[in-house]
């Protein structure tokens, strides 16, 4: 996010052709995958038989951890924004899952809706631009570092293949980098401008190449500093944990969905669950469906399917996968239209963000 401290993002209001053609390619990813793909790999009959036969102890289990799956990012915002409370993050929370699973690039409509919605409990626009940047930041730190974990985990068995010492050697690599580009922007305002002045020139030589007009690097540079450095300063601790449980809270439910339905630690090591989920998220970012609807799913079965778990049962793999992606992307729908409407009807929790100026952390951050 690049926005200047005090600017709500605008929904872009995009021609009915492209809009059309999102669901039109959404649909297509869907009947392909669904229609056709997946039956090749296992059929769905016997993917249901093993859903149903899941113990009732399993199934506590998986409600559990849909639950903690659903409200574990809420406590990662609540790390980054100041005052905001439970109920509040879990009502925006749920509201974007549930725009980002349902429509396609369905994040242009869910960020500024969650803008207006910090704003109308009173946080100033610039405390949420500062708390989600932040948020984002160790989010994306996380996924780079843990299928690191993955790989280390799996060397330590003694089962990891030559390809994925080289993907380890490469992700510690992009881990490493980053942290060091956060440490020099962060750590001065003078190293921020400098950095911000190389990154200037080499981004607008490449915009110049694609016949796109200047953007001020250094101004970004110097933005981002300032909402990262107010709100991670004292609290990177608490983030970097609550960042964690968020991502534990995926990859357990992943591994109780695959034992749930028999996926035995001999067909998938606990390590080998933890690279496949870490991978298959990457898919996410991919703006094809909403959620990566079709997409993540294959990429799933397939890692599960065509790599390590190839001697495993593909009907179990699939149905394991199909249990997970149901349990993290239907619920959040239903759940996450209730908190809109709750938003929408509930009048007494409103204030004049001008007034309360909720969320703004008082320090120096020169």
């Amino acid at each position: 996010m690049t926005n200047h401290a005090g600017a709500v993002p605008e929904s872009p209001n995009r021609p009915w052709w492209q809009r059309l053609a999102s669901f039109a390619i959404t649909a297509a990813v869907v009947v392909v995958v669904f229609g056709f793909v997946i039956p090749q790999i296992a059929d769905y009959d016997q993917v249901l038989d093993h859903i149903a036969g899941i113990a009732a102890g399993h199934w506590i289990l998986l409600g559990a951890l849909a639950v903690w799956f659903l409200v574990a990012y809420v406590f990662v915002l609540m790390t980054t924004l100041p005052t905001l409370r439970f109920v509040e993050g879990f009502v925006v929370q749920t509201t974007g899952t549930a725009i980002n699973n349902s429509i396609p690039a369905g994040g242009a409509i869910a960020l500024p809706l969650q803008y207006v919605m910090f704003m109308s409990w009173g946080f100033t626009p610039s405390a949420v631009t500062s708390g989600l940047v932040t948020a984002g930041v160790w989010d994306q730190l996380t996924r780079m570092a843990v299928p690191v974990l993955a790989v280390a985990l799996i060397a330590l068995s003694g089962d990891a293949a030559w390809w994925m010492w080289a993907v380890s050697l490469v992700g510690i690599a992009i881990v490493g980098a980053t942290v060091w580009v956060l440490i020099v922007v962060l750590r001065s305002e003078t190293t921020a401008r400098r950095f911000g002045g190389r990154l200037d020139s080499v981004t607008n030589t490449a915009l110049g190449w694609i016949n796109r007009g200047p953007v001020d690097v250094v101004a970004a540079t110097l933005q981002f500093r300032v909402n990262v450095t107010s709100v991670a300063g004292e609290r990177w601790k608490v983030i970097t944990l609550a960042s964690l449980l968020n991502h534990a809270a995926m990859v357990l439910l992943f591994l109780a969905s695959l034992r749930a339905v028999g996926v035995s630690e001999d067909d998938v090591s606990t390590a080998w669950v933890i690279l496949a989920v870490s991978l298959g998220r990457l898919l996410v970012a991919i703006p094809i469906s909403p959620g990566g609807l079709g997409l993540v799913d294959l990429g799933f079965i397939g890692l599960l399917t065509l790599g390590w778990g190839a001697g495993a049962d593909q009907a179990l793999l699939a149905a394991g996968v199909l249990l997970y992606r149901a349990l993290t992307f239907l619920p959040p729908i239903a759940v996450g239209l209730a908190s809109w409407v709750f938003w929408r009807a509930n009048r007494s929790w409103r204030g004049d963000w001008k007034v309360l100026r909720r969320g703004e952390v008082h320090r120096s951050v020169g």
